[in-house]
């Protein structure tokens, strides 16, 4: 396992997502995240599908309560955008 700073990371983004090494992303001395390579074959896309609309269904949730946002105010406010595209 390799470990790299958070710059390194960002500066050679693209040679570190092609290797099939897990990397730990290091801020300072404290890990601020883990790259693990993916291979298409480790799970159904289904699934992955599935994982990642939950996460993102939370993270949205918890951004729009800390906004004091109703899921009825953001529909408006799509809709009214709509509206305004016409």
């Amino acid at each position: 396992m390799k470990m790299v700073s958070i710059k390194e990371f960002r500066d050679h983004a693209t040679q570190h997502l092609k290797t099939s090494e897990p990397i730990i992303i290091m801020r300072g001395s404290t890990p601020a995240g883990v790259f693990l390579p993916w291979d298409e074959s480790m799970l159904p896309p289904e699934l992955v599908k599935k994982a990642m609309y939950e996460v993102l269904t939370r993270q949205l949730q918890k951004q729009m309560e800390r906004s004091h946002v109703s899921e009825q105010e953001v529909l408006a406010d799509f809709e009214a955008y709509r509206k305004d595209r016409r």
